[in-house]
């Protein structure tokens, strides 16, 4: 149950709901002076990488969402008024927070980082962001704020790529190329051509490995190259992205996207009757994958293998069965107390500025 609302007013009474969104986007549309002021300081203290306010959601859109998500209850939208930031990194973000918490505390009525969180899974389609509703003239407003790594990827356009991915259940497809099944090939051959306008500023021989938006560009391609036919096209387009997430000093040969595009090399490898190649690369791919099982089998090894290797070790499970529990609950408070030592070392060292006071609440 979504916990932070929309207040309902005593105007609001006998109203329908498209009236009552008009009366929500108006006290948006009063907030949004507001909300531009708060991103500004926030974005003048911390130099963000992106910001972007507004605009306030339309009548048509709010009643959409509010449908799809909360059976109906236009109060639970709070992004009538929204705005976005773009922050560096994680120490960034922990910096946005305490600068938030100390300008404008008593405005702040949720912080939502489920998404960041590692246990969490991401939103539909990839999606992750953190958000702060915050109450402006009696109104609930929305700050998005986004890591600059994953808004390379995503951008403005991540939003709309969300919305698809629920619509048509892309997230279920074990294999991104499956969404191109069913398609004929006139189809198919328009989608190559309007693919290929959409490289043609950057010419593949030209990207480099930070080129994120034109490699993910190529690998969307790659996909209808191999439906299509075109497995040369497939084969020398792969083995350039390869070699670019090789270089790559955030990703490297044995991430699993670079494994991934082997992978699509050995299938083109196939279709192109060049079976040695293809096999010695899926005798890579095979050894790789008995890397990960025997890591995991040494990660979680079972407690009968611990009576041979371990007998006390195994009877003291038994005989205190919670022990696994506290241990994993200790482990979680020294990991909690490291981050907090590195936070006030970076803090320290780069954001200084907090200690010395805090600007007045807008």
């Amino acid at each position: 149950e979504k916990q932070v609302m929309q207040k309902r007013l005593a105007a609001h009474e006998g109203l329908s709901k498209s009236k009552v969104c008009e009366m929500l986007v108006a006290q948006a549309e009063e907030a949004l002076s507001s909300l531009v002021e708060i991103c500004k300081a926030l974005a003048g203290s911390l130099g963000m990488e992106e910001v972007g306010v507004g605009p306030v959601k339309e009548v048509s859109a709010a009643i959409r969402k509010a449908e799809k998500k909360y059976a109906g209850d236009v109060y639970k939208v709070t992004d009538y008024c929204r705005a976005l930031l773009v922050v560096k990194d994680f120490s960034t973000l922990l910096a946005v927070l305490e600068l938030a918490r100390d300008s404008f505390g008593p405005l702040i009525r949720r912080v939502k980082l489920t998404s960041l969180k590692a246990d969490h899974q991401a939103i539909p389609g990839g999606y992750r962001d953190c958000k702060i509703n915050l109450e402006l003239k009696d109104h609930i407003c929305e700050i998005q704020i986004h890591l600059w790594p994953m808004w390379v990827v995503c951008g403005v356009d991540g939003f709309r790529h969300y919305r698809h991915c629920l619509e048509y259940s892309t997230d279920s497809f074990e294999d991104s190329y499956d969404a191109l099944e069913g398609l004929d090939r006139k189809t198919m051959a328009e989608m190559i051509v309007m693919a290929e306008e959409a490289v043609a500023d950057m010419p593949l021989d030209m990207i480099e490995w930070y080129h994120e938006k034109f490699i993910l560009d190529y690998f969307a391609e790659i996909g209808l190259f191999l439906r299509h036919g075109l497995f040369v096209w497939a084969d020398v387009t792969l083995r350039h992205l390869i070699k670019l997430r090789c270089e790559s000093p955030d990703i490297g040969p044995e991430h699993h996207e670079t494994l991934l595009l082997q992978k699509h090399l050995e299938q083109a490898l196939r279709l192109e009757g060049q079976n040695k190649e293809a096999d010695d690369i899926k005798a890579k791919l095979v050894k790789n994958d008995k890397r990960l099982e025997k890591e995991k089998e040494n990660a979680t090894k079972s407690l009968w293998d611990s009576f041979f290797s371990d007998p006390m070790e195994a009877l003291d499970m038994i005989m205190d069965p919670n022990r696994k529990e506290r241990e994993e609950e200790e482990r979680r408070k020294k990991q909690v107390k490291a981050s907090k030592r590195a936070w006030r070392r970076i803090r320290e060292r780069q954001f200084k500025f907090l200690d010395e006071g805090v600007s007045e609440s807008p």
